[in-house]
């Protein structure tokens, strides 16, 4: 029988969790969760339209008083449903029990309105299924090792349960559980892979929780002999193997030494051969890639068949919640530094971050023990833009020189890039560059660095137009490769130097050197490698968020726009001209409206040192104008010299205001949606319209009218098909963090 205690193994979260299973069946009623403020006091409750037939409070607390039943008493005179249920997590005396009847006696039936420990326990027994689904209160049964008694390899099987007993209360099964057990239903093992710190342990260690369940008995091996020799093939004797970082140490150690590396596949086909039997392995991805290129077995259809990448889509906003929840809640850190995170509202940002990994969280909710309460919140996210821990010894010690030189090439693109652009940019360091490095890079092998690399510190995917691109895996990634090549002028002066995107050379100018572009010398080195290069710079295919690909022909307005941040910081003369001269063979007719307003930009930046006369620039901006953004520029123009700016509009009155205002027409006749129609319409009342004598108010029909227009031009919205709640949370997340980042969820 089960006899749990709910208060010392359970937090507020998973009690009102289990509470929502038990009762859902017991009383035959859907129940859902409610966050606070949304929920007026209700933790469960089953609905039928708006009205709340049922509501179940859940009070997990160590000692329920009648002073915390007079409060629900208020919160319940406001609700009145029509039926309450009161669950609490330890049992009550008889007094108590009568106590809540009469206080409650308009909502409550008798006693059997009021769930207690016992009657809990009852409930689990009677539901097995839900007993077994809520597996955080086998994982304190001290029956789980009765499986193992008399086993081979006992105590280590024990030690690892041991270890899954500890950390289960940070576990939270998510979408990657379910398809983990797909992959071992179907091919009896699995490869779980992924970046440092992303979970293949912990969803390891749930799936042999889940086996263990289910009469299998567990063994952890370290070396392929001790799974051949432990396996029974012809038994009724479920076993699920265990194989952690199958490819790291100890396979080196043991079975690549012993010339057995080979074997791990006919390991995995006996396994298959046994219906009972299963397997599950974890490993780091770029080692499997190392694997592969080494052991040709390891590079069979076979092996890629039971593999799960784990990465960052592997977790929903409610899992990451949950995970950042549970190492709060069971960690040292106090009641009044985790208030600080919610009151800050920081645990939100915490949650989105794009560096969000759960070791990362796992690390920083212990290692932030001596920060004091108020600037607690800002460091735990100040620690979380710079996990450097979490790649440093990847890096270091576990890929090779030809796979560093890509990761400096790929950062210093900045952005995602085609394969066979990426390789013509690694192509074009010298060999004399690398060897300045202190490091060693073979052509030859660019596609066993990117198997390396792949899945690991770097993705390849497919873009519209079916080529391959590159990025890195984790935006986490290319921070601490930010903080490498900052700190190290020689891969710095390299990637500029041998940069042949403009894309490349600025951001390796402007990003990757920024501690070391005040030195005079290093200029330098950048004035010698714009000047050799700018007349022959191309931008390879852009890769857009869409994974749509972007041709880039690349026109000299934008090149010198790029460069203007360093044209203020040199004092090379020589450099200076050549970029002036360039910006005085623009044809301003030529350009559109946003670049010419980078133009505008340019020449206010540096009209001193621009022979172009200014009334030239302003008679073609004038000329120019057709859309509205095009009267800002013209506005842009009075900053340089007020006085000719002011004259000349005066002088050419008639055929700039029929400019502006065939301008603005036509921006109101193109625009296609009632949002944008209104944003125009605000944002002309920033045009110093006044200047030129025009009034908004000569626009009036036309908004009219095309507002008119657009509203007719709707389609009919067909009324909407109902869709059962369950339907939504299937099709879509729909999930808040404040959900659990409430303060009553960390009475610990």
């Amino acid at each position: 029988m089960a006899n749990y205690d709910f208060q010392s193994i359970l937090s507020p979260f998973d009690f009102e969790h289990l509470v929502r299973d038990l009762l859902s069946r017991k009383l035959q009623s859907e129940l859902s969760t409610f966050a606070e403020g949304k929920d007026k006091g209700i933790d469960l409750r089953h609905a039928k339209g708006t009205d709340e037939s049922i509501v179940v409070q859940c009070k997990r607390v160590k000692k329920v008083t009648k002073a915390l039943i007079d409060d629900e008493a208020i919160k319940l005179e406001k609700l009145n449903p029509e039926k309450y249920y009161l669950v609490l997590s330890n049992d009550i005396s008889v007094g108590l029990t009568d106590y809540i009847l009469e206080k409650y006696k308009n909502w409550m039936d008798d006693e059997n309105n009021i769930y207690t420990r016992s009657k809990l326990n009852s409930l689990l027994d009677d539901y097995p299924d839900l007993h077994q689904r809520n597996f955080k209160l086998w994982l304190n049964s001290s029956t789980i090792f009765n499986t193992l008694i008399n086993k081979p390899l006992y105590e280590r099987a024990k030690f690892l349960i041991g270890n899954i007993q500890n950390d289960y209360k940070y576990y939270v099964r998510g979408e990657s559980f379910n398809k983990a057990i797909d992959i071992l239903n179907k091919y009896q093992f699995i490869i779980i892979s992924g970046i440092p710190g992303i979970g293949k342990t912990t969803l390891a260690r749930l799936l042999l929780w889940e086996y263990l369940q289910n009469d299998f008995e567990i063994i952890e091996i370290r070396k392929i002999i001790e799974g051949e020799q432990i396996l029974e093939e012809n038994s009724e004797t479920k076993q699920a193997f265990y194989f952690d970082d199958f490819l790291g140490e100890n396979f080196l150690k043991y079975d690549v030494l012993d010339g057995r590396s080979n074997d791990l596949i006919e390991l995995i086909n006996r396994i298959k051969k046994s219906k009972n039997k299963v397997m599950i392995m974890t490993t780091r991805e770029y080692i499997l890639n190392q694997a592969k290129d080494v052991y040709e077995k390891l590079n069979s259809s076979e092996i890629d068949l039971g593999k799960q990448t784990l990465d960052l889509s592997s977790y929903s906003k409610r899992i990451k919640t949950l995970i950042f929840y549970n190492h709060l809640y069971y960690s040292d850190v106090s009641i009044e530094h985790i208030r600080a995170l919610i009151i800050s509202g920081a645990y939100k940002k915490i949650i989105n971050h794009k560096n969000y990994s759960p070791r990362i969280i796992e690390q920083l909710t212990v290692k932030l023990d001596n920060v004091s309460i108020e600037l607690y919140p800002k460091e735990f996210l100040k620690k979380l833009k710079n996990p450097l821990d979490i790649w440093e010894k990847a890096f270091n010690s576990q890929i090779s020189d030809g796979s560093k030189i890509i990761l400096y090439v790929l950062l210093s693109n900045s952005n995602s890039i085609i394969l066979k652009d990426l390789k013509i940019a690694i192509n074009s360091l010298s060999k004399e560059a690398i060897e300045n490095l202190g490091l060693d890079y073979k052509h030859g092998n660019f596609k066993k660095y990117l198997k390396e690399l792949e899945n690991s510190f770097i993705k390849i995917g497919v873009t519209d137009k079916s080529n391959h691109y590159v990025d890195f895996q984790n935006p986490s990634i290319k921070d601490f490769l930010l903080l490498i090549v900052q700190d190290d002028e020689d891969i710095a002066r390299t990637l500029i130097q041998n940069s042949i995107y403009l894309d490349q050379l600025v951001y390796s100018i402007r990003y990757l050197s920024k501690k070391f572009i005040q030195d005079i010398n290093f200029q330098k080195i950048i004035d010698k490698a714009l000047l050799s290069k700018l007349d022959k710079i191309q931008n390879p295919i852009r890769v857009d968020w869409l994974i749509v690909e972007r041709n880039t022909q690349l026109k000299t307005i934008e090149i010198l726009d790029s460069l203007k941040f360093y044209i203020q910081i040199t004092s090379d003369q020589e450099l200076k001209n050549y970029i002036f001269n360039k910006f005085e063979e623009i044809d301003i007719s030529q350009l559109s409206y946003y670049e010419e307003r980078n133009y505008i930009q340019f020449y206010l930046d540096f009209s001193n040192e621009i022979s172009i006369d200014y009334l030239l620039i302003l008679k073609k901006v004038v000329e120019n104008i057709s859309w509205g953004e095009s009267i800002k520029n013209l506005e842009m123009l009075r900053e340089v010299n007020e006085e000719k700016y002011d004259k000349y509009i005066e002088n050419n009155k008639i055929e700039v205001v029929e400019k502006i205002k065939t301008a603005i027409k036509q921006e109101i006749q193109y625009t296609s949606s009632e949002s944008d129609l209104n944003y125009f319409e605000k944002n002309l009342l920033d045009y110093d319209l006044k200047r030129y004598s025009i009034s908004e108010k000569e626009f009036e029909d036309s908004f009219a009218s095309k507002r008119n227009e657009i509203i007719l031009s709707r389609p009919e919205i067909s009324e909407s098909t109902e869709i059962e709640i369950d339907e939504i949370f299937e099709e879509s997340e729909v999930f808040e963090e404040d959900e659990i980042f409430r303060m009553e969820m960390f009475d610990k």
